[in-house]
């Protein structure tokens, strides 16, 4: 039973690895562009926004991790980032988009990804804790997480938190759907209950 439960789980996981690495290049290329637009810049027809990805994943590569490599759950729950996804869920619900530096971006998304947004989604889904299903560093700085909420645990949601200030202040810069597809939905419904119901945590 044990192996089965493993073996579900190392399914789901190869999923969500392959939605995370989709969403960061596709989402980063658009928010940079986005940030490119609005900051009024001259001949912006000029500036490679690949090349533009690259200086900052290259720079972001020498700044210590925001979490480790094979982190607990306590230390994931206890991690600033990871917590801030709950201050900017919070801050989307009561209005005051607290945790958010780009509300606007993160609320309504972009034209190129249909499937990010805070807007895009039920806000029920927010109101509900969540557990962390994967979590890693953002290549682009920050944390990135996938997490499923507890009252709702039909959808993959994938959560970028970026540090400001040298990591004295947490912005919450993407949310997207992540999965399940049609194909793997019910195989993840099965999993994703036995990752709820045997997690110590939830925020």
């Amino acid at each position: 039973m044990a192996l089965i439960i493993k073996h579900k789980l190392y399914i789901l996981l190869v999923i969500v690895l392959v939605g995370i690495g989709y969403l960061v290049i596709t989402y980063t290329a658009q928010t940079q562009k986005s940030n490119l637009d609005t900051a009024n810049i001259e001949n912006i027809g000029n500036v490679d926004v690949g090349k533009l990805a690259e200086a900052i994943k290259k720079a972001e590569a020498q700044q210590p991790p925001a979490i480790g490599a094979s982190p607990t759950d306590e230390e994931i729950y206890d991690n600033s980032y990871i917590k801030h996804i709950r201050i900017a869920l919070n801050g989307y619900l009561d209005g005051s988009n607290q945790g958010m530096d780009d509300p606007e971006n993160v609320i309504n998304g972009s034209d190129g990804l249909p499937d990010c947004g805070l807007n895009k989604f039920d806000k029920s889904y927010y109101k509900s804790k969540f557990v962390v299903f994967h979590v890693n560093p953002n290549d682009y700085g920050g944390v990135q997480a996938n997490i499923v909420f507890i009252n709702k645990p039909d959808t993959i949601f994938w959560a970028w938190v970026y540090g400001l200030r040298g990591g004295e202040e947490y912005t919450l810069r993407g949310f997207c759907k992540n999965g399940p597809t049609d194909t793997t939905r019910e195989e993840f419904s099965k999993a994703i209950k036995e990752v709820i119901e045997s997690s110590k945590f939830s925020l």
